[in-house]
């Protein structure tokens, strides 16, 4: 079954590791945001990207919740000795991805192109799909100014209240064609447990005229109220969004007939399906590689059954 997930954070590249342990080869395309997207040093970083390169790759950090394990930061040490900032934790083995993207790109590879020769010399199972070429970047106004999303969630831990939140490059960027030809070719179309907000709108701003609704299932990444890993909880509150699963399904009535709920939030069912959606209470919380896997499973089943909507 051809699978289009998309991504961004922890949770759905999570996900992407549990449904690659279950598709044949090729027949999963993870679409990832990359508003979140930043320079340092002259690198392009791409977090939300890198996260499903590393977990899909079987080489990320759980530990940290970031980068490459069995990390080392000599590069990062060295900076903060001559004087450099040193909040964004690059680690050595990160940097040597981001030192080969950077020289592909320079050598006229688009971002597409470039992740996608990543992807081939890691040998993964799946195509892993930036969302555009174009730049992209999360802006938000906070109590203590304006910020990029890397200062906001990285460098101040999330703590300023956001007042705001746009997207600039947004207006002027192409969706990529290769999510396109993903989302046309997909039998299932997937998303995933990110951040409604920030990680999720960036990807539908672009490509929600390429999305079949019928096709489409969302996973809440709000469980009885919490997000399990993030800020979303926090973030859809600051910004008048209900920040339950229910609120959740609301932004996504338009765009996906079906609906994950986590069997914590079973008592939703009726007013989730008031929007028109279809609702399937699942084990959301995925503990290591078996929860990944059940999740993903329980994915599968629903379109085998009877389709997302």
């Amino acid at each position: 079954m051809r699978v289009a997930l998309l991504a961004g954070g922890t949770g759905a590249a999570r996900l992407a590791s549990g449904f690659a342990g279950l598709l044949p080869p090729g027949d999963l395309s993870v679409i990832t945001n990359t508003a979140d997207d930043d320079r340092f040093w002259g690198l392009l970083v791409c977090p939300d990207t890198d996260s499903v390169l590393y977990r899909l790759a079987g080489i990320f950090n759980s530990d940290a919740g970031f980068g490459v394990q069995d990390e080392s930061f000599h590069a990062l040490d060295m900076l903060g000795r001559m004087g450099e900032p040193t909040w964004f934790a690059l680690g050595d083995r990160d940097i040597g991805l981001h030192l080969l993207r950077e020289s592909l790109r320079r050598h006229g590879a688009g971002l597409g192109e470039a992740v996608a020769e990543i992807v081939r010399r890691l040998q993964l199972p799946a195509s892993v799909i930036p969302m555009s070429d174009d730049p992209v970047r999360t802006r938000l106004t906070t109590d203590q100014g304006g910020m990029s999303f890397q200062e906001w969630f990285v460098e101040h831990r999330c703590e300023p209240p956001v007042r705001d939140l746009r997207f600039d490059g947004l207006d002027q960027a192409e969706p990529a064609p290769a999510a396109v030809e993903a989302l046309r070719r997909a039998e299932l179309v997937v998303i995933g447990p990110s951040n409604p907000l920030l990680s999720i709108d960036p990807i539908l701003s672009l490509l929600r005229p390429h999305v079949d609704r019928a096709r489409t299932i969302a996973v809440s990444p709000v469980v009885g109220g919490h997000a399990l890993k993030g800020p979303t909880v926090t973030l859809m509150a600051q910004l008048g969004e209900e920040p339950t699963a229910l609120g959740v399904a609301r932004r996504y009535a338009g765009i996906s007939a079906g609906f994950v709920l986590d069997r914590v939030d079973a008592d939703l069912v009726p007013a989730v399906e008031a929007l028109g959606m279809r609702v399937h209470v699942l084990d959301t919380v995925m503990d290591g590689a078996e929860g990944e896997r059940r999740l993903a499973a329980g994915l599968l089943e629903i379109r085998q059954t009877g389709g997302a909507a």
